[in-house]
């Protein structure tokens, strides 16, 4: 199903990948080692990522929790190059709200517009993007891969309701399309990293609160970003995988 990108953009046997939230650390580290890979990678987020030219990656601009930004965007691409054989839904928005907090001897209510927003940008985002996706994949008469990334949060963690809920979600949607468009011939996977070691994770977590963490891991340490790389390359090679949510997290969840 994949083959090596020979020559031109323009190529049709190329492998092309679509990421989402490239602008991130996460999906910018996938983007970056497919570059490596010889493949032809396309992103969309609603941040600007200035070194999209520098690293040879194709960028646009895109609200992805807007369905027609989002058809548009997608629309333009494959018009030009074809349609994708992977995409990987990488966007989102991880925040913290707990659903009652005392704040100045009152009881406050969750942020619902953050609600909203965690919702929009972790689960819409991802059921937008592959509606469009597929939509050019079955046009194409092709194969191809969805890749959702998940999160071990989608077992439930306290304080983060919409995180935990838009992950669950998106694990469900996942096992539902893998069984919707799986006899068509596109396969749908969901990848559930735990606590890797990226500045995001530094950021959010107490020194003491990491230590924690990683001896609760029965590897004893956080994840590397190559390892969700090498766990997508994978996902794409095996072909009898569909519906599946990879936990990727050293064993903390068993």
């Amino acid at each position: 199903m994949f083959l090596k990108k020979e020559a031109s953009m323009d190529n049709s046997t190329e492998n092309k990948i679509l990421i989402t939230g490239i602008a991130g650390e996460i999906g910018g580290y996938i983007a970056r080692e497919y570059v490596k890979k010889n493949w032809t990678v396309f992103g969309l987020d609603k941040k600007v990522m200035g070194e999209s030219a520098d690293i040879g990656l194709v960028f646009r601009q895109c609200d992805l929790t807007s369905f027609q930004e989002t058809a548009k965007k997608i629309d333009e691409l494959v018009e030009t190059v074809g349609s994708f054989d992977v995409v990987v839904n990488c966007a989102g928005l991880i925040a913290n709200s707990p659903l009652i907090s005392f704040s100045d001897g009152q009881l406050v209510y969750h942020d619902f517009k953050l609600w909203e927003a965690v919702i929009a940008s972790c689960l819409s985002s991802a059921f937008y993007t592959t509606a469009c996706t597929v939509k050019h994949m079955l046009e194409a008469r092709k194969k191809g891969v969805i890749i959702n990334i998940s999160s071990i949060c989608a077992a439930g963690n306290p304080g983060q309701a919409a995180y935990s809920t838009a992950k669950a979600g998106l694990n469900g949607l996942t096992r539902a399309l893998a069984k919707e468009i799986g006899p068509l011939g596109i396969r749908v996977v969901g990848l559930s990293p735990g606590f890797f070691d990226t500045k995001s994770t530094k950021q959010n977590l107490s020194p003491e609160k990491l230590k924690n963490i990683t001896s609760a891991i029965p590897l004893k340490r956080l994840g590397q970003l190559d390892e969700i790389v090498s766990t997508i390359q994978y996902i794409i090679e095996n072909e009898y995988i569909n519906g599946k949510i990879i936990e990727l997290d050293g064993g903390l969840v068993i």
